[in-house]
């Protein structure tokens, strides 16, 4: 992140999200204020417009109405000479001037605003006239009516362009409102996209470190860029990395002084064992040579004890080799370390296996048939079957090792791979099993890059699959 980022960046997560909050909605709030100022200049504009047209049609429609008054009444004068109607066609004359001035002011009557004016004047005069000057000359309002029919198009016209023009307005504010709405959108856009960086990229800085943590990598010295509590929490995820490697650490070296230790007496009591076993000392009881046997059997459970933990150590410290592995003599070799048991068992094995080979490591591969197989004969019934095959399905090596007995719970079907942890069904073999060998054998095939899984689907069977990475062999094409 830059200077400029860091500086802008608060140290709080909490201010962070509040400034975060007030600048996305200061813009929303700007376009909301600014929208209704629009408003009122459209209305106002709207208003303005409709009211200067209906004043100005009104004025023109009343300057013919009063034409026709003037007319009727000098007409009436002429006729009846009252002076009466003389001061009402006067005073119909001045209403008449005071709305064409009105209504000249706003309307471009062009030769028009002379005419009419001159034409004022004469019927000024008519007043002063008698009753027979007057008929003779009272066809000059034919001529004012014309041009008042005249006034009344022209100021029609206008009032139209005036509307025109008003509607234009209230499109271009329309067209700002718009422009500015989507300005100040866009800003709020962008503000809430570069405080949701601000927020997810210490967050994802962090889900990176604890993959890391998970994946035994080393951790990232670089401090987290962000709040103070994401800081604080990424140095709390590195001090918990480290401790873990210091545990990881002890507890390697716990297990080479176990092994180290437990060797030495583990030898002297399996030596003496045997030296009592084969009656050196001298002739034993019945009940002397069952202890006896008991005193060996322990012993050999005890150093495979041992082995299956350094083999639960070795398998996550040592370096794997990805190589085609020939599984046949692996499963042979395991078969034949386990031939007693499947004989006094009385269960059969099935063999299928195919010519493909799959990308694995020689000594974990071992491990993981040497518990499998000992897993179904342990676990196996009495006079079943065993049956191992192998098949080669796209990118992965598939073999399955399954065995006919009781199903396993559905509440121990994933916790039987936890190391430790055995499974409620009663094992039917001859010694008692540490609860480390399906562990040790996910573990090896997931450090293998394959996988290890448990299919109970088939009644009366308990199947385990292992999937590893398959040998694509190239042979050469003969044409």
């Amino acid at each position: 992140m830059s200077k400029a980022a860091r500086g802008f960046a608060p140290r709080s997560l909490l201010r962070l999200v509040l400034i975060a909050f007030i600048l996305v909605l200061l813009p929303l709030i700007l376009l909301v204020i600014q929208n209704s100022r629009t408003l009122e200049q459209v209305n106002r504009l709207a208003e303005e417009g409709i009211q200067s047209a209906v004043i100005d049609t009104r004025r023109a429609s009343d300057m013919n109405d009063l034409a026709l008054d003037m007319e009727r009444a000098i007409r009436r004068y002429a006729v009846l000479e009252v002076p009466d109607l003389r001061l009402h066609y006067l005073r119909l004359l001045e209403r008449y001037r005071i709305e064409m001035e009105a209504l000249l002011k706003v309307v471009d009557a062009g030769e028009l605003d002379a005419s009419l004016r001159d034409q004022l004047i004469e019927l000024v005069d008519l007043a002063q006239a008698s009753g027979a000057d007057i008929r003779e000359r009272v066809g000059i309002f034919d001529l004012f009516s014309q041009a008042n029919v005249e006034l009344d198009r022209l100021a029609r016209e206008q009032i139209d362009v005036r509307i025109s023009r008003i509607r234009e307005q209230v499109a271009e504010v329309r067209r700002r409102m718009w422009l500015l709405s989507g300005g100040l959108g866009g800003a709020s856009l962008v503000l809430a996209l570069l405080f949701t960086y601000l927020i997810i990229r210490p967050v994802r800085q962090l889900e990176k470190r604890i993959l890391g943590l998970g994946d035994g990598m080393a951790p990232d010295e670089r401090p987290i860029s962000g709040p103070a509590e994401l800081v604080e929490l990424g140095e709390r995820l590195r001090w918990l990395h480290y401790r873990l490697r210091e545990l990881e650490a002890q507890k390697l070296q716990f297990l080479r002084h176990l092994s180290h230790e437990l060797k030495t007496p583990l030898a002297s009591l399996r030596e003496g064992a045997d030296l009592l076993a084969e009656k050196v000392t001298g002739p034993l009881t019945a009940e002397q040579e069952e202890i006896c046997e008991l005193l060996v059997d322990n012993s050999y459970r005890l150093q495979g004890l041992i082995e299956q933990l350094l083999d639960y150590n070795r398998i996550q410290q040592v370096q794997v080799y990805h190589q085609p592995v020939d599984l046949k003599p692996l499963l042979n070799e395991s078969l034949d370390a386990h031939r007693l048991a499947i004989e006094n068992k009385g269960m059969t094995v099935q063999l299928e296996l195919d010519d493909e080979q799959p990308l694995a490591d020689n000594h974990r591969l071992r491990l993981v048939l040497e518990n499998l197989i000992s897993n179904a004969v342990n676990y196996g019934d009495k006079n079943g079957s065993i049956h191992i095959y192998t098949r080669a399905c796209e990118q992965e090596y598939v073999l399955s090792v399954a065995n006919t007995g009781q199903s396993i719970p559905e509440a121990d079907r994933e916790r039987i791979f936890e190391p430790f942890v055995q499974g409620s069904q009663e094992r039917k073999g001859v010694l008692k099993g540490s609860g480390i060998g399906l562990s040790i054998a996910r573990e090896s095939a997931i450090s293998m890059g394959g996988r290890l899984t448990l299919d109970s689907t088939k009644t009366g069977w308990v199947r385990f699959e292992l999937g590893l990475p398959l040998h694509e062999s190239k042979e050469p094409n003969h044409d």
